[in-house]
């Protein structure tokens, strides 16, 4: 669940007001989508929102949201 938080902060970093609702599938490979409404905004693997990776994806994340307007 942790790259649930870390999507979920990234997202409401750029977009306080954002209504952020997991949508948990388990199949693999395992990735993170970000969508608003039926636009995806950015999509990638689980391991990119690790603590221990460094959360790379995170700065993607609040790029693709800012770029949203």
């Amino acid at each position: 669940m942790q790259e649930f938080e870390a999507a979920k902060s990234a997202i409401l970093k750029v977009k306080p007001s954002a209504n952020v609702i997991a949508n948990r599938v388990d199949a693999y490979p395992i990735t993170v989508r970000v969508s608003v409404g039926e636009r995806e905004v950015w999509s990638g693997r689980q391991q990119l929102l690790f603590r221990k990776n460094g959360r790379p994806a995170m700065k993607d994340i609040e790029e693709a949201m800012r770029k949203l307007g």
